[in-house]
């Protein structure tokens, strides 16, 4: 059987900023890693620059009955966990979760052992426990008010881009986009306005500490990418076109004839974001291709 054989395209990214760590930022969420594999970077390098720093942080809620945390403590726990330590204090205490999947959860520990016959109806918390409490839903809610911030700012950046707010736009490309570069400055504005006017930001959704909202288009020919991808306050958008060859093309016949697909067109345009004091500033642009 003859082998197949077809051209990769090489690549390289324009960079006007003598920051370090590119690289790292921009295979850092889950598009921009499936954008780079098509390239053919060695995956074992993509995961290597992919991890992050594993701070230290509250795993479990053994000692809440005994220890007060402070916002130290917890200033690394996503909001996912913080609900869970919350709600580890009541299990503790055997209540009986409305919430089918919390009482799942907790049902795999042994020392969880509600009376569902006579379920506690009013849990007597200690005054550490009360404490432990209130701290992690204090942080629960700082967490959501962010969220909603950060959406907030996507859709101020998506107008002032709209009606060329020039001030609003300088304090948003943080100075890393030269004065005098304008064709650049223009090629980067003109991405992010694309995917913020494709996406609609209030429908952007959450599962522990990671956000996502991606719009995949594949026409027969090839499949085009657009999207916000968001870990913590690390806010990626991205357009991709083509990404790939069409899913109506398998893998071996997608670079024969008669298709006329090459990977030398797949190209990747956006900017890696950073929401910061309330406010999203450019940290990197990001063009692949």
């Amino acid at each position: 059987m003859k082998k197949k054989y077809h051209k990769t395209k090489s690549f390289c990214f324009v960079l006007r900023r003598k920051r370090k760590g590119f690289l790292a930022s921009a295979l850092r969420l889950a598009q921009p890693l499936q954008v780079i594999m098509t390239k053919k970077i060695p995956i074992l390098f993509i995961l290597f620059l992919s991890i992050v720093s594993n701070a230290q942080k509250l795993e479990n809620c053994s000692e809440c009955s005994s220890v007060k945390y402070s916002e130290l403590d917890i200033i690394n726990n996503e909001l996912f966990e913080l609900q869970l330590l919350r709600n580890e204090i009541f299990a503790k205490h055997n209540y009986s979760f409305k919430n089918q999947r919390l009482e799942d959860y907790f049902s795999d520990y042994n020392w969880y052992k509600p009376n569902y016959k006579n379920p506690i109806k009013e849990i007597k918390l200690n005054l550490t426990e009360q404490h432990n409490v209130d701290i992690f839903k204090t942080k629960e809610e700082t967490i959501k008010k962010n969220r909603t911030l950060l959406i907030s700012e996507l859709e101020k950046l998506k107008t002032a881009i709209n009606e060329n707010d020039v001030s609003f736009i300088n304090t948003f490309l943080n100075g890393v986009v030269e004065n005098d570069d304008k064709s650049f400055g223009t090629a980067l504005l003109n991405a992010i306005e694309t995917v913020l006017n494709s996406i609609d930001t209030s429908n952007i959704n959450w599962h522990k500490g990671q956000a996502k909202f991606e719009i995949l288009i594949d026409n027969g020919f090839s499949i085009s990418s657009q999207g916000i991808y968001i870990k913590g306050n690390s806010v990626t958008i991205m357009v991709t076109e083509p990404m790939k060859h069409s899913d109506l093309m398998k893998n071996d016949d997608a670079f024969e004839y008669p298709s006329e697909y090459y990977s030398e067109s797949e190209n990747t345009s956006g900017a890696e974001l950073e929401f910061k004091n309330g406010k999203l500033i450019l940290i990197n642009p990001i063009f692949i291709g």
